[in-house]
């Protein structure tokens, strides 16, 4: 398995068409007549035929598929691509001492008559050693001695890696081929241990194929700053929703709305809000639209969807572009930015230690006081390296300081520990029974100061749940995950300086959090809160009895104080307050209630 040091992934295409091509191929009997495949590297490494998208390296001709935990890649998905498609397995050739340059060439093709022509291809490919936007380019001659060149893959540089899977593309080639009766083209990638171009379905058009009506939109705004927080320390999350949008079509598009809706697995609404806009020009790209609205999201415990969409006042002709959705998750005690490991990195360059931090807040309002008790993460490594079995880490819990910004823009790079207060300490060492499985390591944190277990957490507070890797373990590969774009700070690095691997490349580092006390320290009178029924069997009620209105945070935690279910009521004084319980095992747990006047904790059984 190749593991990568960077990796982004986006997915671009273009749209579908109504026209009739007059000159197509899509493979289907192999390389066609008259067609060559040659590398002007003089190694061979030269474009093949692969009559199945799914052998890989099984049959001759075909590349591997790239499906595994890193690159996440399916089989070829172009239209055609089970009967037959034209691959390069840069791979397969390995570090050559010369560049690649794989060309594929088309027989004569007759485009007298065609005061227009465009190229429309399916392609999928991967880059590891050069940019693809400059060395995966489409040439096109009348003579096969001048060549003019024509950018295929805008964009898709050694940091993104993976086109989309198809890529359609389309390509004005008529300042050449126009009324030609002699064109060539040519499909030419420059590379050395890349992965593999896939190439099917080919049309020429004599007038532009790309439709009229056709929004689509660009990245979206995450606005969790977590993927996982507590339901406690959610409600001051405040959520804001902006997203990119571009308009692929020919025409301007009228009355452009963008829309967003946060919902329950179940499907119901929680939160929903739009804007409208003027006119979106033809070819207008990644125009920023931002809703006004924003969310305090005062959730329980559970999973939501966040999905955006966009619409005009024409019928768009591709509309599996028009909507994205992101999910989010409030929990009972654990932050995380990731829902489970992808890929695994390490540094291009490796210090002696290097670090990972993952950034978290707590809320300002939540009543509860919470300790944080474990860091839990996950990593792999070569075994030529230093065995899985064999990996130790050191595991901090580091307090931002109040002279660093919300966004951590003015970190002091002179020191890793310079603009942090360590507050927590634990370690991570393997033994001979770990797995190199992708499974979750779990580090007690200890109080720095006490050498207690678990450290107290402030209201409001901002830490940094940190692991570092020295000596043999430097050459360790952590876990990440590239599902959620974070449009501000979320995971960084430290070697000699801080730095990111990119928004959406999010390290797998979470923080488990339990209660500070399990005793009343300041009490509030026993009938604040009466618990029915007790023993309970699913459902736990708390009837809340309270002097006036006031906010109260509700947690259920097992006897250690683990933190099981949290969640934050703004305004509450004589409600009764129910929360299901199936899946919690038989056992004696805590219920317990914290307001601005004090805290009231009884114990319940569950059957």
């Amino acid at each position: 398995m190749r593991i990568l040091y960077l990796l982004a992934l986006v997915a671009l295409a273009f749209p579908t068409h109504a026209q009739t091509p007059f000159w197509t191929e899509d493979f289907g009997n192999g390389l066609p007549s008259g067609w060559t495949s040659t590398d002007g590297s003089n190694q061979n490494a030269i474009w093949t035929w692969c009559s199945d998208p799914t052998a890989g390296n099984n049959q001759p001709g075909c590349s591997p598929v790239w499906g595994d935990n890193t690159n996440q890649q399916d089989p070829f998905q172009a239209t055609t691509a089970t009967n037959g498609f034209m691959t390069v397995d840069s791979d397969e050739y390995g570090n050559l001492a010369a560049d690649h340059i794989s060309r594929l060439t088309t027989s004569t093709i007759d485009c007298s008559g065609k005061s227009a022509v465009y190229v429309k291809m399916q392609s999928h490919l991967g880059t590891y050693t050069y940019n693809a936007d400059e060395n995966a380019i489409l040439r096109v001659s009348t003579d096969q001695v001048n060549w003019s060149s024509y950018p295929i893959f805008n964009g898709l540089t050694t940091q993104v890696r993976w086109s989309a899977n198809p890529e359609i593309s389309i390509v004005n080639i008529s300042d050449v081929a126009a009324n030609q009766p002699v064109v060539y083209i040519q499909w030419q990638w420059t590379g050395n241990y890349e992965y593999m171009w896939d190439l099917d379905d080919i049309e020429l058009f004599d007038e532009n194929p790309t439709p009229k009506h056709d929004l689509a939109l660009g990245d979206i705004f995450y606005p969790a700053s977590s993927f996982a927080t507590p339901a406690s320390e959610l409600r001051t999350d405040t959520f804001g929703f902006y997203a990119y949008v571009t308009n692929r079509g020919t025409d301007d598009q009228t009355n452009v709305k963008l829309k967003v809706a946060v919902t329950t697995t179940a499907g119901s609404l929680v939160y929903s809000d739009s804007t409208t806009v003027g006119t979106l020009p033809s070819g207008y790209i990644d125009s920023l639209i931002t809703l006004n609205g924003s969310y305090a999201p005062e959730l329980p415990v559970g999973d939501y969807t966040i999905t955006y969409s966009i619409s005009a006042d024409s019928t768009d002709l591709r509309q599996e572009n028009n909507s994205k959705s992101t999910n989010f998750l409030a929990t009972a005690s654990s932050f995380a930015k990731e829902d489970g490991p992808e890929q695994y990195f390490r540094p291009a360059t490796l210090t002696d230690p290097w670090y990972i931090c993952n950034y978290y807040r707590m809320s300002k309002s939540s009543q509860e006081q919470y300790r944080a008790l474990s860091v839990d993460f996950t990593h792999t490594s070569n075994v030529s390296e230093v065995a899985i079995n064999e990996i130790e880490a050191a595991i901090y819990l580091l307090k931002v300081k109040d002279g660093i910004d919300d966004n951590l823009n003015n970190l002091d790079d002179t020191d890793f520990l310079a603009s942090f207060d360590w507050v927590g300490i634990g370690e991570y060492i393997a033994d001979e029974t770990t797995v190199d499985d992708g499974s979750i390591k779990s580090s007690e944190l200890l109080d720095l100061g006490s050498g207690e277990a678990g450290v107290a957490l402030e209201q409001g507070g901002r830490y940094m749940a940190a692991i570092a890797y020295a000596g043999v373990n430097r050459f360790v590969f952590h876990a990440y995950n590239d599902d959620n774009k974070y449009f501000f700070t979320s995971t960084l690095h430290y070697g000699s300086s801080f730095f990111t691997f990119g928004p959406d490349v999010n390290a797998v580092l979470r923080l488990s959090l339990g209660l500070v006390s399990t005793t009343d320290e300041r009490p509030l009178a026993d009938q604040a809160m009466v618990v029915t029924p007790n023993p309970v069997t699913d459902r736990l009620n708390l009837n809340i009895q309270l002097n006036a209105v006031q906010p109260v945070t509700v947690t259920v935690a097992d006897l250690s104080g683990k933190v099981i279910i949290t969640q934050d009521f703004e305004q509450v004084q004589q409600e009764v307050l129910s929360f299901n319980l199936p899946k919690l095992a038989a056992g004696t747990y805590l219920a317990r209630i914290a307001t601005p006047e004090g805290t009231l904790t009884k114990k319940f059984v569950k059957l």
